[in-house]
């Protein structure tokens, strides 16, 4: 899920700079990721947001959005949120998801959205941190919104964020 698997490639020329580019291929969000891909996952650039389609594979036996999917929904946003607004660079920087902490509020169906609620530090903050110690522990918080606007789930997502030497 999300940026784990860009890791194997880091140092490989993998690198940002409006996409993320992977063995020759563009990525232009974590939606270009294989497995996000494979859910269905798109990202709208306008909005800055990921959404999850309404499609019959991501329902469980109830006929509701599977926790995972929107599980991995959350998770993904929060690794587009590191891009988006705290202008991560895998170049250089090679992210880890280290902790999830999950709320699930509410069954849901019909498409999803993830909604950014929260990030631990600034811009500035990140970006000095990573400068001067070459890491940085950050959280990132989303939330799961259904079509009809009701929240699914709350996501708190803690990445340990390593700075290559080659900085």
């Amino acid at each position: 899920m999300g940026l784990g698997s860009l890791q194997h490639a880091w140092g490989e020329g993998i690198g940002l700079g409006g996409g993320i580019e992977q063995n020759d291929v563009f990525m232009s969000s974590v939606a270009d990721i294989p497995f996000n891909r494979h859910l269905g996952i798109t990202y709208d650039e306008r909005t800055q947001r990921l959404r999850l389609p309404d499609a019959s594979t991501m329902r469980n036996h109830f006929g509701t959005v599977s926790f995972c999917a929107q599980f991995a929904l959350a998770e993904a946003a929060s690794a587009q949120y590191l891009f988006d607004r705290l202008d991560m660079d895998l170049s250089t920087d090679l992210p880890t998801l280290r902790n999830a902490a999950i709320r699930f509020a509410r069954p849901t169906t019909g498409e999803s959205f993830c909604e950014l609620l929260s990030m631990q530090h600034t811009l500035e903050e990140f970006r000095s941190m990573l400068d001067t110690k070459g890491k940085i522990l950050t959280a990132v918080t989303v939330a799961v919104v259904a079509e009809n606007g009701a929240k699914a789930l709350e996501g708190t997502f803690t990445w340990l964020i390593l700075r290559s030497k080659k900085h």
